[in-house]
Order: C-alpha cells, then structure tokens, then sequence
C-alpha cells in the first residue's frame, strides 16, 4: 500500500489539473450554448477516466528531477576538472561555500514532502506504525469500495425499477412517442413504461432505451406530454445515458475529489438544458415550453426519490433549477460544430497526456515489476539460458529427413506468457475471433506446447517455385479433441491406418493432417511430403544434426539450416534470392558461400537471448572477420536510417521505428567468439520495451501476410475452375451453361456438376445421378462431399454451401440455357443415367465473347446460402449490380474467361463492374 499510496498523490495531481482545464474551457465555452457546454464536460470526465488507465503504464512520462543532490553532484564534477586543486585544511574549513545555490525554497519543501512520503518503515521499526503514502492507499481502497458498492447499488435499482414498470402499450403516449420519434428520424427501438415512485420522466439505458413516466402523466394535456417525451428523446439521440454511466464510474473513482463532484452534477444539468433546447423547438419556442415545465412543477406531487439510485434518474431539484435557467432568455446555439468538437478533444487531450506524464520515480503501477527486477543483479548470460533450460523437454527431431534445408522449432505457449508478448497473444486471439481460418485446427496457440516447422527439399522438376515446402509437427498441452479437430479441419470426416488418423483439408484438397496420438499431429500441404515425413520416424535413426542441434534443443525458440544444401540448391538450379546483391556480395558473401550449417537459439523472459552458431570445415577465420565487419557495418546502417526516420517524420515510416530500434539493440549486444573452425555470436535484448513495441507492427503484419496468402489460395481455385471451363469447352464447343438439363430433358442441375470431370472428380460424378433432383436422398450423399475448389479459404459456412458462383443474365458467360445435356452424361458415364445421343446445348462460346476473354468475368466469389450442387446462381438484368464478395475486407476475387484472376476492390466504379459482366458490350475497360 505504500507505493500504491504514492501513485494516488500523483493522480490526484493529474485529475486536478485536467479538472481545472476542463472548467476553464467550460466557462470560456459560456455563450456557446448548452449542447457545447455539455460536450466540454463529458470530453473532460472522459479523459479523466483514461488518467486511471495510464497510471498502469509506464508512459508517458514526462518528469524532470529538481532534486538538489543530482544537480550538485554534476556541479562538483565539472569544479573538479576545471578548478585547482584545494588543500585539505580549505576543504575541511567550508566544503560548500562555493556551491551555487539551485533549488528554489518551495522545491526543498516539496523535496521533503516526497521524501517523507517515500519513506519505507525500518526494519527496527514495527509493522504497527504504517507510513503516511500507505495510509492513505488503505482510505482510498475503503472508500473507492464504498462508492463502487453505492454506484452499483444505484445500478442495480434503477434496473429493478424498469422491471416493476407498467408497459404503456397501446396508449395515447405512446402514439404520441411514435409520432415524435417519425419527425425526429429515429429508427432504434424504444419502450414506453410508467412507475409510481418517479416525479419526472426519465431514459434508462443505451442500447435499447426505455423511457419511464410517473403515473401523473395521466393528469397532463397533449402539449405536456409532447413536451416531456421531445425531451426525453432529445436525451437518447445524444446517448446520455451512457455519458452519465461514465459520470458517475469516475465520480465513485475520484470520491474524494470536489472538482470531479462539480463537474458531474454541473453535466447533469447542462445534459437537462441541451435536451430543453431541443424539447423547445418542437413546442412552439422557449416561452410555450417554459409555460408547459412552470404548469407541471405546480402539479407534481411531494413525493422525493432517495437511495443510490438518484445518481441515474433526473430530481426535482434539477428539474425547478431547468425552469430557472429557461427564464434567462438568452441565445443559446444548439449546435456544435465540428472543428469545435476537434479543438475541445485536441485541447483536453494534450492536457491528460501531459498531466498523466506529471509522476513521481514509483507514480506507474505497472513500472514497479519492472523497477523490481532491474533492481536486482543481473543475471549472465550463461546462468539465464541454464535457468530457461532446466525447464524444457528437448525439442525431437526425429522427424526431420537428412536432406532436409532446415528446422524451426518454438513454444507456442510459454512464449505468449511472457509479458512482452502479452500484446501480440492479445492481437492473435482477436484474430482468431474474426477469421478461424487462420486457425484451422480450431486449437488456440495457447495450447501447443511445440511447434515444428521441417523445411523440404523441393521437386526436382520445379525446384525454384517452391523452396520453401515444410511440414509441420505440432505438439499440445492437452489432450487433443478429435471431434472438434476433425469438425474444423475436414468437416467430420476421417480415416484411420494402422492406428493412425488421417484427415483431408476440406478447402485445400492436397492437404493433410495426421493425429498420431493424443498429444501429437502432423500437418502437410501435400500428401508426398507427410509420407517422407513418416518415412524418416519410422526409420527412428538420429539425426545427422544431433551434434549441432543438442546445444539449442532446450530453448524457447530453436533453428538449424542446411545451408551448404541450400547454397548447391539455388547455385545449381540458378534459383534468384529476392536480396540487394550488392549489400549481399559486400559484407556477407564469405559466411554464404562457407558456412555449412547455422543455428539459432532464443530464451524470452525478463529479457531476451539469442545464440547462433557457424559450422564449417575451412574459412573460420574469414567468417569471424566477416561477422565481425558486418557488426559495424550495420550500426552504422541502422542509426543512419533510425535518424532518417526521425527527421522525415512521415507517419509510414515512424510505424517501422520500433523494429529499427530493436534491430539496432540487437547489433549492438552482439558478442562473437571463434572456437576452432566454428563462429558463435550472442546477443541480448535487455530493454524489452522495444520487443513489445515491435510485436505491435510484426503481429498485424503477419496476420495480413496469412490473410494475403488465403487470397490468393482463393484466386488459384478460381484459375482452377476457368481451366476446367476450357476443358468443357474444348470437348463440347461451348462452356458449360448455368442450368444442365438431365437426360430426361426436364431435371436441371448446376454448371458446378458439369464441371466435375474436369476438375478430377470423375468418381464424384459418377456417383451423382443427372435423372433425379440435385436435392433427391441419393444425391444429398453427394451434396455432403463438395470439392475443396468450391470453397473459399476464408469460408466458415457449412461444407455444402459454395463460395463461388456464376452471374447469370442476358449477354453474360452462363447467360445461356440449354434444353438437353447429354452429352456431359455420355461422355463420364453421368452415374445411373442411361447414355443418350449428343444435342447441341445452347452454352456460350469463345467467339461470342467479342469484348475479349481478359475483359470478361467468368466467375465470382460470393457469400450466399446456395448449396454447390443446386442449380442456382447470382441473377443480373444487365442494369442492377448484384452484391458479391464477403470473404475479404476491401474487395473480392474474381476469375476472367482467360483463366486469370484478379482482386478488385469494393469501390469499383459500378459501370466498369457492369462491362465486365457482359460479355458484348463493347465497352473497353480498365482494371483499377
């Protein structure tokens, strides 16, 4: 409770000064108007509100110490290299004779005042004696508790008092709140109550607003009536309510402050006043109005209201103070601007950041685990990786083949219980909020206790394009959930082998996941590199990096890289790295062309340590230089660009400031060492502010980089689905129509079923019957088997329900039906169907699309509840634009008759959308 106490005095020195601003920018918004007046003081209650958020931050700080003692210290050291010497028998006569005099009087006051206050008790003195700073962290805990209970008590009321309400359904107030609410434009629902207990209409709640009358209401005339509900209206549409909420949380905050006590009754009256100007307007004027509030204050009934529930509801006090103010016929301006509404939270919040940086060495809350560890030694760099250490299992890599390019392996879970992570674990779980397919297993990273990342040595045939394959094995903290897996990941389906299950990515055919046993799974994105992967464990022979990973196998984070094969790889294949070949060539070139092997390991606590390790048989020495240049080279590099950020100011590159500082901390910690052949380096991040901060930009970006990456998985289905198109076309002459007529000439089924040979589903379509109903019992069973190509990656919908679908219209690519199809029958056997003569269908052929195949939009991504196999798409009349998209913020994918396929933003002009849904129009279009 001491420092707890010193962190009071200083926010109650922040909330004064922002109270004080806030009254003077209310006085001085005087003529201004009431609604004016109001906003100045909700802005200035909400901003103390967030002084109480920030003192459990280190930030902002803006203290300057006024201590004498750091300023005489300085001052005797600079007197010592530039005065002579002085004698002892001087020196002991008048030490400080000459000492200037820097502190003023009320500094040494203040000094002293602190000081005292900061006074821990001895350890001599005993537990009865608190300090003064702890003292009064025990009153502010009381009495902050005994508002809360008041505050809620007064919550909890007024909430049982709407429930004991009569509803008014029916009535002639309620015709008359209909009315109102029409002439006012609003739309939110509202309910109209009556209690006994209450003097003076009044609004409870925001979301769903009720309003409350007294059960006099009966007594009064239509002009009353009308009057009371305008202004009861006026108060939802200015979401008073709410405001008050805030009110009166900082009131029961701040109990002890008369400044914050003023402002929230004077914002009570100012909201009453604002609601009066807009009742007025619909009651003729100020004077009939005053003449309607004046008849009904003689009416009403001596009854009071008491208890903590005053705080929520309008009093008779504030009501007859309301007439008051209304006899002062002054002009009154109802409307606040915007450029006002700028410069009062400009000013009010320059004030609160600027009070919130007035605190003591402990005013942060949230600096004192900090300020303790920093307190104590710290610990080397040896004794905190062992420390880490001795609480890891070693990572296995059992499972990583001997041409594998490299492994990384990390702790999910441990990681983000750090508290420099605790912002990016935040980030990661809204993202998993907002797009589960991001997690596609449906386990939180919470969960996984490792996380193994193999990557494979590319295909012969294609090397190049796809140097980056891997595998991933993912261990877990708990046992997994099969059924929530398999749900997630395939929809519900499996198959087990040999004890082991299988599941089939349900959007991403080629991929697979295998549960190997309750705690264990492998991830691949092609079935040939999970086999390899099986292949190796079941081998069960050590690695040939046992000697090299043994030394990283326990830390948090772990990598090893194959660089003597990657390096053959690309010089081989003639593969190009995307890297400045003259930065490349010029400082590092020596460490990749002789390294063999490079390791990485990584421990994260209170601070952060990196070890890596160089192997190589020849050229240690070289690579020692190397290192030891490219370490300069980069400071140098990094605060030349740190100060180029700083001096251009531009906001794209200030958000890169912080990985500059934390890259340039990084360098600079770096320590390298040559044992034999082989080169070491460490380093440490002790500051890990600079860690925190650049998770704030790394997070985001990687959560866009996945969200990218699911774009254009989704524009390669949709080059897939034009590519089956043009097969369609090539054996029939035309594309393939919205509706597929079946043999019987009468049953239609959809262009996604013709389709299906051609997208290697032969077996899928032969199962589906083309004489039956697409929704008939025999083909629901073919329903529930949708290929992954019909579903976008983004898509969360039920397996069934496709994300992409044809414009079906006049002058369109599926624009055209056919009156028999078969054909498509007797061309794939078309299931049960009996094998009929080929008829020409009425498809649309290349040769119609005169504005071009790359001007001509084939298909669309679209979230619409329409099963796959139904006959059903997306209707255009040529004029009309329809709605497509709903995968992605921003825009929608799309697929061109030319098997390409682009990203087109939301804000497409409507008539370039248009040409390109025609196929004739003759319009020349440019892609935005």
């Amino acid at each position: 409770m001491h420092t707890f106490g010193i962190s009071l005095l200083w926010l109650c020195l922040q909330v004064t000064i922002v109270a004080l601003s806030g009254v003077v920018i209310y006085w001085s918004t005087k003529r201004l108007g009431s609604r004016t007046r109001s906003f100045v003081l909700s802005s200035s209650i909400g901003m103390t509100l967030l002084l109480a958020l920030l003192a459990f931050s280190p930030w902002p700080r803006w203290q300057s110490s006024w201590n004498a003692e750091t300023v005489i210290e300085k001052t005797e050291q600079v007197n010592q290299t530039s005065l002579p010497p002085v004698s002892s028998s001087q020196e002991s006569k008048s030490p400080l004779i000459d000492r200037p005099r820097v502190e003023s009087e009320w500094g040494t006051v203040w000094d002293g005042f602190l000081k005292g206050l900061k006074q821990e008790p001895t350890i001599n003195q005993t537990n009865s004696i608190p300090t003064p700073a702890g003292m009064m962290g025990w009153m502010f805990a009381g009495g902050f508790l005994i508002a809360m209970i008041r505050f809620l008590i007064g919550y909890v009321s007024v909430k049982r008092m709407v429930r004991q309400s009569n509803s008014l359904n029916g009535s002639t107030a309620e015709e008359t709140l209909d009315i109102l609410a029409a002439e006012q434009q609003l739309t939110r629902p509202l309910r109209l109550l009556e209690h006994g207990q209450l003097t003076t209409a009044a609004v409870i709640g925001w979301w769903r607003p009720k309003i409350l009358l007294p059960t006099a209401w009966r007594q009064w005339n239509q002009e009353q009536l009308r009057a009371v509900l305008a202004h009861e209206l006026a108060h939802i549409e200015q979401n008073d309510y709410l405001t008050i909420l805030g009110a009166e949380l900082s009131r029961s905050l701040y109990f002890y402050h008369p400044l914050i006590h003023w402002l929230v009754s004077r914002l009570r009256l100012e909201q009453e006043l604002t609601a009066d100007e807009a009742a007025a307007e619909t009651s003729g004027g100020a004077g009939p109005y005053l003449v309607v509030l004046a008849e009904m204050a003689v009416s009403q009934t001596p009854y009071r209201l008491t208890g903590p529930a005053r705080a929520f509801l309008p009093t008779h006090s504030t009501f007859m103070r309301r007439i008051e103010m209304l006899k002062q016929k002054r002009s009154l301006k109802s409307v606040i601007s915007r450029p006002a509404r700028a410069i009062i939270i400009c000013s009010l919040l320059a004030t609160g950041l600027l009070a919130a940086g007035v605190r003591g060495s402990q005013s942060s809350l949230a600096q004192q685990p900090a300020e303790a560890a920093a307190a104590q030694p710290a610990a080397g760099p040896v004794d905190f990786n062992e420390s880490m250490r001795s609480k890891h299992e070693g990572f296995k890599i059992n499972s990583v083949p001997s041409d594998a390019l490299g492994v990384l392996a990390f702790r999910p879970a441990e990681l983000l219980k750090q508290n420099a992570l605790q912002y990016a674990k935040t980030l990661m779980q809204r993202a998993e909020k907002e797009n589960a397919r991001l997690y596609p297993l449906g386990i939180p990273l919470t969960e996984i206790k490792t996380l193994t990342l193999i990557f494979l040595t590319p295909e012969p045939e294609d090397p190049c394009s796809r140097l980056w394959d891997y595998v991933t094995v993912i261990e877990t903290t708990k046992d997994i959930d099969l059924k929530q897996v398999t749900v997630n990941f395939s929809g519900g389906k499996l198959t087990s082998r040999d004890g082991i299950l299988y599941l089939r990515d349900k959007n991403h055919s080629g991929a697979r996941l295998v549960i190997l046993n309750n705690r264990e799974m492998i991830f691949a994105k092609q079935e040939k590199a999970l086999k390899q992967i099986q292949e190796v464990r079941k081998t069960d022979q050590t690695s040939r990096w046992a000697e090299q990973w043994k030394p990283i196998e326990k830390d948090s984070i772990a990598a090893l890289f194959n660089l003597r094969h990657l390096r053959e790889l690309i010089w081989k294949n003639q593969c190009k790295i995307d890297f400045d070949e003259s930065v490349w060539r010029a400082s590092l070139a020596p460490v990749w062309e002789h390294a063999d092997v490079i390791t990485l390991g990584a421990n994260v606590s209170n601070k952060t340590s990196l070890q890596a390790t160089l192997y190589q048989q020849q050229n240690g020495e070289q690579i020692f230089k190397t290192l030891d240049a490219a370490q300069i080279l980069g400071i140098n590099m990094l605060q030349q660009h740190e100060q180029q950020i700083l001096l251009q100011k531009q906001r794209g590159q200030l958000v890169k400031l912080p990985l500059v500082k934390l890259a340039l901390q990084l360098v600079k910690s770096i320590q390298l060492e040559q044992q034999g052949k082989n080169v070491s380096l460490t380093a440490f991040i002790l500051d890990l502010r600079d860690l925190t901060n650049s998770t704030t930009i790394l997070v985001p970006a990687m959560v866009e980089a996945r969200q990218a990456a699911l774009r254009l998985e989704s524009l390669r289905k949709l080059k897939h689905l034009v590519l089956a198109m043009h097969y369609y076309a090539g054996e029939h002459k035309h594309f393939p129509p919205a509706v597929v007529m079946g043999p019987d000439g009468k049953t239609p089924h959809s262009w996604r079923v013709a389709l299906l040979p051609y997208l290697d589903e032969n077996e899928l379509y032969k199962e589906y019957r083309l004489n039956e109903p697409w929704d008939s019992e025999h083909n629901k069973k073919v329903l529930e088997k949708m290929p992954a190509v019909f579903k976008n990656p983004n898509d969360n919908r039920s397996d069934y329900f496709t994300s992409y679908l044809a414009v079906v219209g006049p002058n369109t690519v599926f624009g055209k039906s056919t009156r028999t199809a078969g054909a498509v029958g007797a061309g794939f056997g078309g299931g049960s169907s009996p094998p009929l003569k080929q008829e020409p269908s009425a498809g649309v052929k290349l040769s119609d699309i005169t504005d071009g195949t790359s001007n001509t939009i084939a298909i669309v991504e679209a979230r619409r509840e329409i099963p796959w196999t139904k006959p059903e798409d997306i209707p255009f009349d040529g004029t009309k634009i329809p709605v497509v998209g709903g995968f992605y913020a921003g825009g929608f994918n799309v697929a061109l008759c030319d098997g390409s396929a682009r990203f087109l933003p939301d804000q497409i002009d409507p008539k370039t959308l248009r040409h390109l849904f025609l196929i004739n129009d003759g319009n020349v279009v440019e892609f935005p």
